[in-house]
């Protein structure tokens, strides 16, 4: 519509309301500023919030799975992708389908009365399942049929009756699998279905770990309480090449195949006593760091996926067992995630095909797959070179002298903060960011300046000039309101009275 009759028109609920042109044009402006207001929104909240596409972000927890009696040992096979564990308890194998988190098949394994199978490793080539009984024997299970295929005593080559033989670990470059006797204090090497060495090494071993880059084991002597170390073996020789000291020996040996350290967890289950994470470098075979930690362990594994160590807390020294599991972060040797899990978690493994964590919770006859963890990595730029600073992210607060600081999260969205700096701001300086399956990265600006927009209130303006601006648009849309039904009245008061036509005659005058 043009031209010296212009009205703007607003038709609402099927009617029409005309309102004079010189009252169309101050509500057009105000209808305009506003949305154009409400356009520029809040830059702050544009730059806390990180965009991560259309992942479906939530909290992935697997109910517990119901095995049988006390569960010990765990082990992941990727040639059929099933997780195997021992039962104690039972003298069973449990079999878990790893797609539907289902315990599909029990696998009797011979044991005498007091004993049990513990510990149980896989060869990753052929998928035989290892697992001893406690007392001198070691089983092989077919992964093709699951059934206990192959008997290997261990009495005639140093092992006898009640030594104690718990399987541990195997060593894809010689196809080796390694059990230590724990009463005998030594080694029995296994290839295929026959034993070819057997090891002396310390004082009661009770754990150990293959590590790829050296080629070598690592056996954690348990027994040796006045001096406790860890026995190295060279897998092509099968002999001790080496000895580590001091060292908190433990059922728990995991490699770290990231930076080559080798993570060793203490069993100090007296009151009173302490408990270590001993961190070795596995080229020179010193140590490299001791974390302390409140539970006494019973196994642990790397996550090659997150970068993280797992250790399963099975009980407090002196005290009740625990329903956890601790992780490591091993960029900075420190502790930096608890996680719920079972009554004693005692056996763990890493599920390559899925990047989960199966946990064997002994007092509780399940099997729990804990959500997965990720890496969000908050970097900053702007503070001079070795500055304290902090972030928190989901409640937790981590501080640290270099460029970056790692949080551990599950899948879901955090709120965060950065701590203040004299003199810097950060920019942006809070928000939210979203985990959602993998690895993230928050990036903050430290700056003498004021972070762009972070002083601004309601529409983007500073303070709360907004909400004046805003009170304006109130007064003149009330206003504006007021004149047009305040003109329609009048209108409609000046329009003569509705009725029939005047009647008249031929000249058009009344009768």
């Amino acid at each position: 519509m043009s031209g010296p009759g212009f009205l703007l028109r607003f038709r609402s609920w099927g009617t029409s309301r005309v309102i004079p042109r010189r009252l169309s044009l101050p509500l057009v402006l105000v209808v305009v500023v506003i949305l154009a207001a409400a356009s520029v929104g809040t830059p702050d909240r544009r730059e806390s919030i990180l965009s991560l596409g259309n992942a479906t972000v939530s909290d992935f927890a697997v109910a517990p799975i119901q095995v049988e009696l006390g569960p010990w040992g765990v082990a992941f096979d990727p040639v059929n992708n099933l997780v195997y564990v021992s039962n104690f308890g039972s003298g069973t194998v449990s079999v878990i389908n790893t797609t539907t988190d289902q315990d599909v098949k029990s696998i009797p394994v011979p044991v005498l009365n007091g004993y049990g199978n513990g510990p149980i490793a896989v060869n990753t080539a052929t998928g035989v399942v290892y697992v001893g009984d406690g007392v001198g024997t070691v089983y092989g299970i077919d992964p093709s049929t699951n059934v206990v295929a192959w008997t290997i005593p261990l009495a005639p080559y140093g092992c006898p009756y009640g030594c104690g033989a718990d399987v541990q670990t195997y060593d894809p470059a010689n196809g080796d699998i390694y059990v230590t006797n724990i009463v005998t204090n030594n080694v029995t090497v296994i290839h295929g279905t026959a034993v070819v060495a057997t090891i002396p090494v310390g004082a009661g071993p009770n754990g150990a770990a293959y590590d790829s880059a050296n080629g070598e084991i690592f056996v954690s002597n348990e027994g040796s309480s006045i001096l406790s170390n860890l026995t190295v073996i060279d897998g092509a020789l099968n002999r001790v090449v080496g000895q580590v000291y001091p060292v908190s020996t433990g059922p728990g040996v995991a490699y770290d195949d990231s930076n080559g350290n080798v993570y060793v967890c203490s069993n100090n289950v007296m009151a009173n006593s302490s408990n270590f994470v001993t961190v070795v470098n596995g080229t020179n075979n010193r140590v490299v760091a001791s974390i302390p930690i409140s539970s006494s362990c019973g196994a642990a594994v790397y996550d090659p996926n997150n970068g993280y160590v797992y250790i399963t807390d099975r009980n407090r020294p002196g005290g009740r067992d625990q329903s956890n599991i601790t992780i490591i972060d091993p960029t900075t040797n420190s502790i930096v995630l608890s996680q719920p899990v079972q009554l004693a978690p005692i056996g763990i493994a890493y599920d390559s095909a899925n990047h989960d964590v199966y946990v064997a919770n002994g007092d509780s006859g399940t099997v729990s797959v804990p959500p997965q963890v990720y890496r969000l990595t908050v970097r900053e730029t702007g503070l001079p070179n070795g500055t304290n600073w902090s972030a928190t992210v989901g409640g937790a607060t981590f501080t640290s002298t270099t460029p970056s600081i790692t949080f551990p999260e599950t899948n879901g969205t955090f709120n965060f903060t950065i701590g203040h700096q004299t003199n810097r701001s950060a920019c942006p300086s809070s928000g939210t960011v979203t985990v959602a399956g993998g690895p993230r990265e928050l990036n903050v600006t430290f700056s003498t300046s004021a972070c762009a927009g972070s002083n601004k209130g309601l529409f983007g303006l500073p303070g709360a000039t907004g909400y004046y601006v805003l009170g304006g648009f109130v007064v003149v849309i009330v206003a504006a309101v007021a004149v047009v039904i305040v003109l329609t009245r009048r209108k409609r008061r000046a329009s003569p009275p509705a009725g029939p036509p005047p009647t008249g005659g031929p000249s058009g005058q009344v009768r």
